[in-house]
Order: C-alpha cells, then structure tokens, then sequence
C-alpha cells in the first residue's frame, strides 16, 4: 500500500515536471517552427503514440457521448494549445506558466454560473484576488510600464486558462469498461480536426526545413511523446493510486517549474517581484480550490 502511494507520487511529480518544462520547449520552437504547424505535429505524434500504448479500439457510444468527445477536443486540445502557443509568441515562458494555472480558480467560477457548484464562499473570492494579484504582479514584473508589451501574450494565456477550465467541465466520461487512454486519443483526434481550418491561415509560414533539423525534431518528440503519451498514461496511474484529490495538488507545482526552467534555459528574469508573484498566484489558488472544495 504504501509503495503504491509513494509511486503515485513519484508519477505525479514526473507528468508535473515534464508538464513544466513544456512551456520552455514550445518557446524555443517558435524561433524556427509556426505556431500551428508546432501543434499540428505535436498532437500527430501524441496520437500516434496513444495507438502504440493502447492499440484497442474506441467503441461508438452514441452521438451524445461522441458529441462531448468532440467538445472536450476542441476546447482542451485546439483551443487550449492555440491560445498558449499564441501566448508564448508575445510572452515569456515563466509568465505564461504562471497565468494558465489559474483554470481551477475559473473552472470553479463557470462551474457556478452554470448552476453545477454550490454558492462561492468569500475563501474563493479572496483566492481570487490573491491570484489576480500574482499574475498581475508576474506580468508587470513590478513595473507596471512593462505591461505595455506584455498584455498581449497575458491576455493570450488568460483566453486559455478559460478555454482549459471549460474543458474542465465538459463531460467525458462512458461506460467505465472503455479505456482511459482511447478516450483521450478520441479526443486528440477531434483536437487535431479542430485545428485544421487554424492551419489554413499560417500554411504560407510552413515550410519543411526547420522539421528537419535536429533540435526541432526531439523537441517535437518530447512534446508528443513525453508530455502527451506517457505523462498522460502516468497521471491516470497517479490519480487512481492517489485519488484526484491529493494528484491535483501536484499541479500547482507547474508554474514553479515553468519559471525556473525558463530563467536556467531561456535566461529569463527571475526577479523577486516575479517570485513574489508565482507566490501569490499560487497561494491565490490554492485558497479558492481549498474554499471550493470545503463548501461542497
């Protein structure tokens, strides 16, 4: 019992840390790879490796049951990917990380407007502030000048934060007898469908040299492979060893390891300010998932 919890800790820290890193990675990328051609890629060699790991097919459940599948595609996949790989053309890896991991602080907000959560205590407000403060603070880097030409990519990754919060709550679940991994590469497939008519827009950007070229393609593989096969297989490990409870928590340690790996890899700032900021961000959601979870 015990070395299944210390092993559902161990996945959990590995899917968050790889998870992370990503942010860095996809940066780098964009100095030689479009935005949309970098997800397109991204999800083909996810999906594909989805079919290594789990090669069983997906039964048809029905159109209501496909018709969520598709949802949570375009919502988690094409829409939440679009809107960071956006952000991280204007923005700075570190500041993205940090503003996208306030979807649980959204996810709560939307899940009471839409009349599926119990009222808001005033613990969610005050996270809620507390986070809009951090990632105000992360922003402007103190400086509130700066945020000039940073809104931006802010904004960007905000517009994700909602996109990812309402993929949240989109209903995913079938018969319990179908496999975790074959409803994720179902909804991969309508992410990459959905992302089509966004690469009609940038295909006279594409171009198939930089592909070719060494660092872009084992970025591309960790991306896919790494942060989207195997992290995935390894957080459904982690979740049901754990629960979603105690997994959920190693969450809030994604923004930590965006900022850090960006500052050692990218040389961004690492000021005290933006410390001072991923702090409150993170305490901010914390306060209001803990508020949530208690009013239920």
């Amino acid at each position: 019992m015990i070395r299944t919890v210390y092993s559902g800790y161990l996945l959990c820290l590995f899917a968050v840390t790889i998870w992370g890193a990503t942010f860095t990675v996809t940066k780098q990328l964009l100095t030689t790879v479009p935005p949309m051609l970098i997800l397109l890629v991204r999800f083909l060699v996810g999906y594909a490796a989805l079919w290594a790991l789990a090669p069983n097919r997906l039964p048809w459940q029905g159109i209501r049951a496909e018709a969520r599948l598709a949802l949570a595609g375009i919502l988690g996949v094409t829409f939440y990917f679009l809107l960071e790989n956006l952000a991280l053309e204007h923005g700075g890896a570190g500041m993205v990380s940090v503003v996208v991991c306030t979807s649980p602080v959204l996810t709560a907000l939307f899940s009471r407007l839409i009349g599926r959560g119990n009222p808001l205590r005033i613990g969610y407000w005050l996270g809620f502030l507390l986070a809009a403060s951090g990632v105000l603070l992360t922003v402007s880097q103190g400086h509130l000048s700066t945020l000039k030409g940073a809104w931006q990519g802010a904004a960007l990754a905000a517009s994700g934060a909602v996109a990812w919060a309402l993929y949240t709550l989109t209903p995913q679940t079938l018969r319990e007898k179908s496999s975790k991994v074959a409803v994720t590469r179902r909804t991969f497939f309508w992410g990459i469908l959905g992302m089509l008519p966004f690469c009609l827009l940038e295909i006279h950007r594409w171009s198939l040299a930089p592909l070719l070229m060494w660092p872009s393609i084992w970025r591309l593989l960790a991306l896919g492979i790494v942060a989207g096969a195997l992290c995935y297989v390894a957080w459904n490990i982690a979740v049901t060893r754990l629960g979603g409870v105690r997994a959920t928590l190693f969450l809030y340690l994604n923004p930590i390891v965006g900022v850090l790996v960006a500052a050692a890899v990218l040389h961004e700032p690492l000021t005290g300010c933006i410390l001072l900021g991923v702090a409150l961000t993170l305490l901010g959601v914390l306060v209001s998932t803990w508020a949530t979870r208690t009013s239920h």
